[in-house]
């Protein structure tokens, strides 16, 4: 009888015992290895091409023969109609580089006297490199640096004589790029572009810049 006692005590022992190391266990937080979680960061990975319209307010510093006299500062707002196409790699949760570059339909022109036409930038490009942080899972906050391409007629102002160049100077703008839904992305950003000192063929010399504010679609892919 005694011994039927300590067989049925020892029973419940390791059966109480038992209970607890698997009550315990459950309590213990998971251990988490390389092979069972990695993180994805890739929300913005990939190619994009899309259209977009812009506002276009020119300056130049002109030093030419003809309707000037001496130096002048000339300026217009216009608009723009193009398209862009870019690629991001997304680093992690809050670094995301990229290339990004644009050609553009340019209908503005310089104003003398502010009527008088002195020239027009017909079209422009550029290429640019981009450091962004996503504000949110799909909203992304980016600056750019890059390099721009004018093409400026400036034949008005020496009489019907052609006096086509293209300039080019550095680029920086800022932006914020939505997705919508999960490939079409909508843009809002603005960049100041300076040309340079240009030599004008006829005579004098003309130092471009301009600010644009550009809205756009894309398709990411």
């Amino acid at each position: 009888m005694r011994k039927e006692f300590k067989l049925a005590a020892a029973a419940g022992i390791a059966v109480i015992g038992s209970a607890g190391a698997a009550q315990a266990q459950s309590m213990m937080a998971p251990v988490v290895t390389s092979g069972m979680y990695q993180p994805t960061y890739s929300a913005w990975d990939g190619f994009y091409v899309g259209a977009q319209g812009s506002l276009v307010a020119m300056k130049s510093h002109e030093i030419a023969p003809g309707i000037l006299a001496g130096e002048q500062l000339l300026g217009d707002i216009g608009g723009s109609a193009g398209v862009f196409a870019g690629y991001r790699y997304q680093l992690n949760d809050w670094l995301v580089l990229g290339v990004d570059g644009e050609v553009n339909n340019v209908a503005t022109q310089f104003e003398y006297n502010g009527a008088q036409n002195y020239g027009a930038l017909k079209w422009d490009a550029a290429v640019r490199a981009t450091l962004s942080y996503p504000v949110a899972p799909n909203v992304l906050a980016y600056g750019t640096v890059g390099y721009s391409w004018g093409h400026f007629d400036l034949s008005p102002s020496r009489g019907g004589v052609s006096t086509e160049f293209t300039a080019s100077g550095f680029q920086l703008g800022l932006g914020v790029d939505m997705m919508v839904t999960e490939n079409l992305m909508a843009r809002l950003n603005a960049t100041w572009t300076h040309y340079g000192v240009n030599t004008v063929p006829g005579g004098g010399t003309s130092e471009p810049s301009n600010s644009v504010v550009r809205a756009g679609l894309a398709w990411k892919f």
